[in-house]
């Protein structure tokens, strides 16, 4: 298939929004058979819609042009998006909104018409797949192309966690800024904090967040916080971080940092306390303390009332009695969360005579407050909607020019905002072979400083791959010179489009490849300080590495988009005949197709004849998991499925299985889940398959593989004769499962129910 790269054009093109989707010659296809579904929340899709009005820059979309068509090899879930919200299929979702909580709630219809235009007018950037000769690429050929670009363009994805989201979120922030100054100046106030609060286990932004949350607690209803979390925890601190800036309006933030570690220290003598009376009190305990004291200090209760030795030594007594509250198993259900706030404030009320109603639960006045104070805030601090949207010029640069202006100090790769390195072989070593076969990888974006030097914004991980590969060194953000961490990495390729570079270094390639590499160019998209004074580059790289739920390699959502199409038809079709055989009744990841590839995969490699419990381990893995037995795809797990679904030596006997497991399997379970009286319907199969499961409203796919792993030793004229005993016996090995100690436990139940399906009765 090497050949057929020869045979595609790629080129750029920026297209505006309007004349894409508010078109009559309207020519998008964004729902080809190989994507998955439309997966994003409103939230989400929110998120996309703020970033296209404040910025207009979002990741590009990869289409295969086919005659008047362009299909959508990437970027289905921002196209829908952008689709659904120009015919005002949502709303703006409040938890979407970083910077424009004006608009929450509003339909596309509903926005100003500068917005309106502001959206149709943003040109959104297209990667242009097409072949030079369509005479020479027949569907088969065509369909593997667009597969292989799909699953090129999903294999990269490394969202960004939390931390990293935070960490650039909260740079600039003065507050964040000076915790953190002070912490590296006082060790010993930093090692008590982690010390307080458990997160000794934990990294510096985790923490900051944490005393972020600390900081604004005590102005959020309890029950508003369980419900909208760091949304409305993030919402309340920037403004609070605004205000007290503003010395006019707030504190100054040196005395903030003050009445913490005043905190701190009062915290510090509690656990020396409880620690003298034995009572084990875990983070969830100060954090509520913590909160507890800014009530006070709110309510304006003085220090004295609080830290003398009785109100200290019955703080102990109460929390020693009730300390089951504050528990770590399930410590985030909401439930649990108000529980502990609840008991912590009746202790305080019971002592200080003052309320902690308001503090507790939120009422109407809460809410138009509330609301006023983020309209003020927004007014003052983020008048966004008046601004012009970013300006970026795209351009392209060689590797080897790349190289040189890092070398000169032209080009800062890491600058305080960037993650660390990520650390893949194998998606590495991919992103090689697309540089070498020719294949456009997606642009990266810098930030043009009045110093001339190009910050880079995205594109961080590709770049250190590149010279990772190459074996160069780069200036890391202390202006040091330093090798990536995959340095002269060797390839591990999975195709087998140029089998004589696998496992080779850059030195050993050929002059021609190693050219090739040198003078491939990468697309930039440069934004620069001069044109954009107000533009803040770590926003952008939060907004642009902000992946909601990529697509995982050993999914369905992987496979559907790359393996065999026959083979994913007939497990889509397996899954139509039997919607009721399903993990989730709303599945939008696909995960019911998921779970009928792994019983077809288990029906394929155990074979009808395959009746020791030895060769199934094999392929199905009965473990111990923390309290119980579990069972698991055995060997690689799904990573064996996803070789076996992609090789073709394979497929015709995979069809054929798949045959065989709904006449076997998908047989037996409709007949013990069938009604013996009356009208069998979905509802009652489904609700009898619960029953057998013992698993309530959850279902889980080791429930089917134990499931499966049961009725394969069960002679399906058994079950038909014995259907209720049969459902009993089943039903009760589920119920053992949960009292269970050990793996061979659960085996020999198994192995017991085989062997009583030969006699009369189970």
């Amino acid at each position: 298939m090497n050949e057929l790269f020869g045979n595609i054009v790629m080129t750029n093109s920026l297209k505006a929004i309007q004349s894409v989707f508010d078109s009559p010659a309207r020519k998008l296809n964004y729902k080809p058979p190989y994507q998955r579904n439309y997966v994003w929340p409103d939230s989400k899709a929110t998120y996309l819609v703020e970033s296209i009005l404040l910025h207009g820059e979002i990741p590009p979309i990869v289409v295969y042009m086919v005659q008047d068509t362009w299909e959508v090899i990437d970027g289905r879930q921002r196209c829908e998006t952008i689709d659904r919200f120009l015919k005002d299929e949502f709303r703006l979702h409040p938890h979407g909104l970083d910077k424009l909580w004006n608009l929450a709630g509003k339909k596309y219809s509903e926005l100003d018409q500068p917005l309106k235009d502001r959206i149709l007018d943003t040109q959104l950037r297209f990667i242009m797949i097409s072949p030079k000769n369509e005479k020479d690429m027949d569907r088969e050929k065509e369909e593997w192309i667009k597969r292989e670009f799909f699953r090129r363009s999903n294999m990269g994805i490394s969202p960004l966690n939390k931390e990293e989201v935070f960490k650039a979120q909260y740079l600039q922030d003065k507050i964040n800024v000076y915790f953190k100054k002070c912490f590296a100046q006082d060790v010993s106030t930093y090692e008590q904090v982690t010390y307080i609060f458990d997160h000794r286990s934990r990294n510096l932004e985790t923490m900051m967040q944490h005393i972020r949350q600390l900081l604004v607690l005590h102005n959020i209803p309890i029950n508003r916080f369980v419900r909208d979390r760091d949304d409305i925890v993030n919402k309340y601190y920037d403004c609070f971080s605004y205000e007290t800036i503003d010395k006019e309006n707030g504190e100054d933030i040196p005395s903030l940092f003050d009445g913490f570690v005043k905190k701190l220290h009062f915290l510090t003598k509690m656990k020396a306390l409880l620690n003298g009376e034995n009572v084990h009190a875990n983070g969830l305990v100060y954090e509520c303390l913590y909160w507890a004291l800014s009530v006070c200090e709110k309510e304006n209760v003085s220090i004295e009332r609080i830290s003398n030795a009785v109100f200290q030594d019955r703080l102990v007594k109460h929390l020693g009695k009730n300390i089951h509250y504050y528990a770590l198993d399930k410590n985030m259900y909401s439930q649990q969360v108000k529980e502990r706030y609840a008991s912590i404030s009746s202790f305080f009320e019971s002592q200080l005579n003052i309320s902690f109603d308001e503090y507790l639960k939120s009422d109407n006045e809460f809410l138009i407050n509330y609301n006023k104070k983020m309209d003020l805030y927004m007014k003052t601090r983020h008048a966004q909607t008046e601004e012009q949207p970013t300006k970026a010029v795209a351009t392209s640069s060689s590797i080897g020019y790349l190289l040189n202006k890092m070398k000169r100090g032209k080009f800062e790769l890491r600058p305080p905002y960037q993650r660390d390195e990520v650390v893949d072989i194998r998606k590495a070593s991919a992103l090689i072979e697309s540089i070498l076969l020719g294949v456009k990888i997606n642009p990266i974006s810098v930030y043009l400083r009045d110093d001339e030097v190009c910050e880079l914004i995205d594109g961080q991980q590709r770049l250190l791959t590149i010279i990772g590969f190459i074996g160069e060194a780069y200036r890391d953000q202390h202006g040091e010179f330093k090798p990536s961490r995959k340095n002269r990495f060797a390839l591990k390729l999975k195709s087998e489009l140029l089998p004589e570079i696998d496992g080779k270094r850059f030195d050993q390639l050929s002059q021609f490849f190693q050219e090739r590499i040198m003078e491939y160019d990468i697309d930039i998209i440069e934004i620069k300080q001069s044109e954009n004074k107000t533009f803040k580059p770590e926003e952008l790289f939060k907004r642009l590495n902000h992946k909601p739920f990529p697509i995982k390699e050993n999914s369905f959502e992987y496979w559907n988009a790359y393996v065999d199409s026959d083979i994913i038809g007939a497990i889509k079709d397996i899954y139509e005949r039997n919607s009721w055989l399903s993990l989730r009744k709303f599945d939008r990841r696909m995960q019911n197709q998921e779970m009928i590839t792994c019983l077809c995969y288990l029906n394929y490699m155990i074979p009808p004849d395959m009746m020791e419990m030895k060769s199934i381990r094999e392929v199905l893995k009965i473990c111990k998991s923390r309290h119980h037995p579990v069972v698991k795809i055995g060997g690689n797990g799904k990573g064996h499925i996803k070789l076996v679904l992609e090789n073709r030596a394979f497929k015709s006997g995979l069809l054929l299985s798949f045959n065989s497991f709904e006449t076997d399997f998908v047989r037996k379970l409709k007949i013990l889940i069938s009604s013996s009286t009356g009208k069998t319907t979905e509802l009652s199969m489904s609700r009898r398959l619960d029953v057998i499961l013992q698993t309530g409203n959850t279902r889980a796919a080791m429930n089917f593989y134990m499931l499966w792993l049961i009725l394969k030793g069960i002679p399906i004229e058994f079950i038909k004769e014995e259907q209720s005993a049969v459902r009993s016996r089943i039903s009760k090995i589920f119920a053992k499962v949960r009292t269970s100690s050990t793996p061979e436990e659960l085996e020999g139940y198994i192995i017991d129910t085989w062997a009583l399906s030969v006699v009369e009765g189970v």
